[in-house]
């Protein structure tokens, strides 16, 4: 066998071994990609869901319980206001 011979066989050889990683590669691709879009995404997006209902089931609440204690005692929540943004302006300086 001559070297040129075998350079060839040796190039056509890497060829398709390359070619064959490569289609394995995009396979093992292919299915990841299936299996992380029909397992992990869907509970993700539940559990993201849910956080931001509880998030906004908290500040309705909060919401609530803020505008409850302003009607309760209208002049102390007015008197706290006016603390805390002189506060806050004087920092700002």
């Amino acid at each position: 066998m001559s070297a040129d011979k075998i350079k060839k066989q040796a190039a056509t050889a890497v060829d398709e071994a390359s070619t064959t990683a490569r289609d394995e590669l995009e396979a093992l691709k292919s299915q990841l990609e299936h299996f992380l879009n029909a397992h992990v995404v869907p509970p993700i997006s539940d559990a993201a869901n849910a956080a931001v209902t509880n998030a906004r089931e908290i500040a309705e609440h909060q919401k609530t319980t803020v505008a409850t204690s302003v009607s309760a005692k209208p002049f102390l929540s007015i008197a706290i206001s006016f603390v805390a943004g002189f506060v806050l302006g004087r920092l700002s300086r």
